[in-house]
């Protein structure tokens, strides 16, 4: 991940397939057209009427949450992809974790006993997302192998 976004439109398409593709949105900074600017602003929601954008939702690094209508925005700066242990904002890296590790405990509990390949995937990306060594604090990771790839570098997995 940590990939360029290149408009309003990938960044709706991001927020959609958040499940599927996990990370979140994070921004150098967002100015608004009153001044106001707001380093390290995650993206949290994209809301249109038809394919019309109208507001853009998204959260400071002190944790306040904010909806702007798109004529307000002045600049977003650096629209980045992360995974969520690559974020800068750490208030909403909190909130991200603890979400994802609640999901991430309910998944490995409703299919304790089956490893399906689609449980695997769904494990596998949720763990590269918020992290192995904070997954693994979590919850028992014991059936899962370092790919020797990322045993360099110590923060992915894969299931084996």
């Amino acid at each position: 991940m940590g990939y360029q976004v290149k408009g309003l439109m990938d960044i709706h398409t991001v927020l959609s397939n958040e499940r599927k593709l996990g990370g979140v949105i994070e921004v150098e900074y967002l100015r608004l057209r009153s001044g106001e600017q707001f380093p390290n602003a995650v993206i949290t929601s994209i809301e249109m009427a038809g394919n019309a954008i109208y507001s853009v939702g998204f959260i400071t690094e002190q944790g306040k949450q904010f909806i702007a209508h798109v004529d307000e925005i002045s600049i977003i700066l650096e629209p980045v992809h992360k995974r969520i242990c690559e974020m800068s904002n750490e208030s909403y890296r909190q909130i991200k974790t603890v979400e994802k590790l609640k999901y991430l405990k309910k998944l490995l509990q409703a299919n304790a006993g089956s490893c399906t390949p689609t449980f695997r995937k769904e494990v596998e990306q949720l763990v590269d997302d918020i992290g192995v060594n904070v997954a693994a604090n979590e919850v028992d990771l014991s059936f899962m192998e370092p790919r020797r790839e990322d045993k360099k570098r110590g923060n992915r997995i894969r299931i084996a």
